[in-house]
């Protein structure tokens, strides 16, 4: 398994579910994803330097290190996504 970080921005309006519930959504994502979840890290809340949707100025970043076979991270990726409550996921390999 590889190393990856993934940067999760969490859509701040209109938001259904708390932070705590949603990274037990990513967590279980992950999971089923046949990776292992670390540790949380919650950046909080941000402004957009370029707005691409005035409903969405902001957003709450988190930050998750996991592992997982890479074969397995565009799926995984797709599955964060359709999470309402989710706004944009980015995954970047660790050294």
């Amino acid at each position: 398994m590889t190393k990856y970080e993934g940067t999760i921005i969490l859509k701040e309006t209109g938001r259904e579910n708390t932070v705590e519930e949603l990274q037990n959504l990513i967590t279980a994502e992950i999971d089923s994803s046949g990776g292992k979840a670390g540790e949380f890290n919650a950046d909080g809340l941000k402004e957009f330097s370029r707005v691409a949707n005035r409903k969405n100025p902001n957003g709450y970043y988190i930050e998750v290190e996991f592992e997982v076979v890479p074969e397995n991270t565009g799926d995984l990726k797709k599955r964060l996504l359709k999470i309402k409550d989710i706004f944009r996921v980015f995954i970047t390999k660790q050294d």
